[in-house]
């Protein structure tokens, strides 16, 4: 099965978009990442630094990022990724969540998939090297199938599988208010949707199709008949996610996976050549080296084919335009012509940039006064001193082009081929994957019929929790129990903190706006800490007095607040615990609750102290 699927090749344009769409999502990470890199490595956020400068290893993955998204050095950018993935995310404790698991399997799937068979600049290294003026190297653009299943098995339907044994015995999952019930906790809100709560029955629709598509996604990812309807119920629920939760890279991320499910040829319609006739036509030197390289070049770019090239010694003398220009004239500088009109030089380069749709700011900008003539001055002196010898058959003659052979068909035995190894090794991979999930899930079983009571049970719970804590650092090989019951069970509270200034003015910071909704400070890892381990449902008060230390010690930094003798105010606005029961308005009930002042933080010479009540008591 596995050698039929690696055998079966097709387009890699989805896996490059995926590709470039996923790096994207890494990047928004690592910068956020970067900007809170106090805060989360920092032992007390600009006080008492970390002992390692974390800021060069993520400006460092941020160049690694960059090069992967463009393709460029990939197999090199990918091992730094990983490298870095691990090092920055697999060691967080308190600020990590569920993406940085995907994170870290999607990285180490990047270091052996062919994500740069297409839409890369690996690629158009590869036309440099193996491409004369007589021949154009094309590298192979297909992939296996394999390239597109094992990122989805690994991404996501292991994170479903694992889902699905906490949502079964979940008391509201299990009554079709998985949807419902942790929206209408403001402080899980990003863009609250009170309206569409208050839809009973599509929240109930919402909630079952959630835990149905959990169920058979694993079985069924793979069936094309099957590929269409899973896309679009994912990308709906993940769409939902972003916009609704403050985990805007979880919900961008899952979807950049759910691009591997497209169907290849919908990829290829959108890239490929279409009927429109080209928009210019560029006419080159065919016997000169650089020309042909720049031929290559605007061709590698030129995705939808606007543009048409022809060499000045045979098709020239066709064009009514150019058959009267001398044909050194034309030899010694690149000419176009576009709609009956001549651009030579400078220009020819601007047209090429307004016929290709997503470099056309590029001629924007080269077309305003200064950065024109600065560009025309460059481009004269480059014309004026590049090689101007031409090949012919007399100094180059015709030389065999050197291509790369089939790596697939290299023996390293004798009836044992490198393309044997690969499908040995993508085998035993796969084994020991599904081995190691199995084994981690085993404690996603809740109930397991007395079986988890008797000591073969408690020997397997141990063995499941030892293999667990490997396999997360550097596979995100993990539980996945999200939004589950014991996350909001007694859940009645939200903590916000205002800064006082010395005129009595309060300043609400970014952490919990004042409808109780999370702020522009709560994204992703830092909403997980402040609402899970720093509040939490059931208050440990040395983890509040701490993560409110951070915070107040950050937002101060940023926000030129000197510490020496600053005032904030901590806050809390007492909710309601939904019930496994769905009720109308409830979101907007427990938004317009008010607020009453807990405590008071206090900064003297950056010496922190706190006083605040115990706030289950209010």
């Amino acid at each position: 099965m596995i050698k039929k699927l690696y055998n079966k090749k097709i387009s890699g344009l989805g896996l490059s978009v995926f590709r470039i769409a996923y790096t994207l999502v890494l990047l928004c990470e690592v910068v956020q990442l970067n900007y809170f890199k106090h805060l989360i490595f920092d032992k007390i956020p600009f006080i008492r630094p970390a002992e390692i400068d974390f800021g060069i290893p993520i400006k460092i993955w941020m160049i690694a990022i960059i090069f992967v998204m463009f393709g460029l050095f990939t197999r090199l950018a990918t091992i730094i990724n990983y490298l870095m993935t691990i090092i920055l995310l697999g060691t967080i404790n308190t600020y990590e969540y569920h993406m940085f698991y995907a994170y870290l399997g999607m990285n180490f799937l990047l270091m052996f998939l062919p994500i740069s068979r297409n839409l890369s600049l690996d690629r158009l290294l590869l036309k440099y090297k193996y491409s004369n003026t007589r021949f154009q190297y094309n590298p192979p653009e297909e992939v296996s199938v394999l390239s597109y299943f094992i990122p989805v098995f690994v991404g996501m339907a292991f994170v479903y599988f694992d889902s699905i044994f906490y949502k079964f015995t979940s008391a509201y999952w299990t009554v079709g208010l998985g949807m419902w019930y942790p929206s209408s906790i403001p402080f899980t809100n990003y863009i609250s949707i009170p309206t569409i709560l208050d839809q009973k029955y599509l929240m109930l629709f919402l909630g079952y199709l959630t835990m149905g598509f959990e169920l058979v996604f694993i079985f069924t990812f793979f069936r094309k008949k099957w590929r269409i309807p899973l896309l679009i119920i994912g990308l709906g629920l993940h769409l939902g996610i972003l916009i609704c939760y403050p985990i805007p890279w979880f919900g961008l991320g899952m979807c950049a996976i759910y691009l591997l499910m497209v169907p290849v040829s919908w990829w290829e319609k959108l890239f490929k050549s279409s009927k429109k006739p080209a928009k210019l036509t560029f006419y080159y030197d065919g016997e000169c080296p650089l020309c042909n390289r720049t031929k290559i070049t605007i061709q590698h770019f030129d995705l939808a084919k606007r543009i048409d090239f022809k060499t000045v010694q045979y098709y020239a003398e066709q064009d009514e335009l150019l058959k009267k220009i001398p044909t050194d004239e034309l030899l010694d500088d690149i000419h176009s012509v576009r709609n009956g009109k001549i651009y030579k030089g400078l220009d020819t380069y601007i047209q090429v940039f307004n016929a290709i749709t997503y470099l056309k700011p590029l001629s924007w900008i080269l077309r305003v006064p200064g950065i024109y003539h600065s560009g025309k001055a460059v481009y004269q002196y480059i014309a004026q001193n590049r090689d101007t010898e031409r090949c012919t058959e007399d100094n180059c003659g015709y030389t065999p082009p050197e291509v790369p052979p089939d790596e697939d068909k290299l023996k390293i035995l004798q009836n044992y081929t490198l393309q044997d190894l690969k499908i040995s090794l993508i085998k035993a991979g796969l084994c020991i994957v599904i081995l190691l999930q199995a084994v981690v899930s085993y404690n996603s079983i809740q109930k397991k019929g007395g079986f988890e009571d008797t000591s073969l049970g408690k020997k397997m719970s141990q063995i499941s929790d030892a293999v667990e804590k490997p396999s997360k650092t550097y596979l995100g090989i993990t539980h996945h129990a999200v939004f589950m019951d014991y996350h909001f069970s007694e859940y009645n509270h939200i903590v916000a903190v205002v800064y006082a200034d010395k005129t009595g003015r309060e300043v609400w910071l970014p952490i919990i706006d004042k409808d109780g909704t999370a702020g522009n400070y709560l994204h992703g890892p830092t909403w997980i800490k402040w609402s899970f381990r720093t509040t939490d449902n059931v208050i440990n008060q040395e983890n509040l007095k701490r993560g409110i230390r951070d915070f107040t010690a950050f937002w101060a930094k940023m926000n030129g607040v000197n510490l020496k003798d600053a005032k904030f105010i901590i806050k809390v606005k007492k909710i309601d615990t939904p019930s496994y029961h769905w009720e109308k308005g409830f979101l907007k009930k427990q938004m317009e609750k008010p607020w009453v002042d807990a405590g008071i933080v206090t900064w003297l010479d950056k010496k922190y102290s706190i006083d605040i009540k115990e706030i289950e008591t209010l």
